[in-house]
């Protein structure tokens, strides 16, 4: 399953996908996040022997005992191909950002007017710290509750 969490810059998508994440986990889920961002990055330091590496042309999958990097050129930006082809295994996958990739949706925004920015797929919920009214919504604070609103989701998907 997908579900975004979309709002403008700086609306608190981020502080919030990192509070609930930890709850998802623990209730048993296994959890991955797409982040969208607008420009290249890189994730390696350049005169690294892996940058060195991807510099030259290879793609690199860097390991340790714990944790693994894929660096790879891909030519595909849907969402949907993106998850298939990389994150196929986990229960949920979130994504920060996405807004126009049509996927059921959290709207994280300052001011309730601020949602109509925010349509281009289904509105689950809302969280704002003033009221909206049409939409489920919750206050920031409200994590557990936004995690358990989550897990009804994720359960109704079967």
């Amino acid at each position: 399953m997908i579900l975004s969490i979309v709002g403008s810059s700086g609306s608190g998508k981020t502080t919030l996908i990192t509070r609930v994440v930890p709850i998802l986990k623990k209730a048993g889920l296994k959890v991955a996040v797409v982040k969208n961002v607008h420009e290249d990055f890189e994730i390696d330091k350049e005169g690294k022997d892996s940058w060195k590496i991807y510099q030259s042309g290879a793609d690199v999958l860097i390991t340790s005992q714990k944790k693994l990097a894929l660096i790879k050129r891909i030519d595909c930006k849907d969402l949907d191909e993106l998850v298939e082809r990389y994150l196929n295994d986990y229960d949920l996958v979130l994504t920060e950002g996405f807004s126009k990739a049509g996927k059921d949706r959290i709207v994280v925004v300052k001011e309730p007017e601020e949602v109509e920015n925010f349509l281009q797929g289904k509105v689950v919920a809302v969280v704002c710290d003033k009221e909206v009214e049409g939409y489920v919504w919750f206050k920031r604070e409200e994590v557990e509750k936004i995690a358990n609103f989550i897990l009804e989701i994720w359960k109704k998907s079967f």
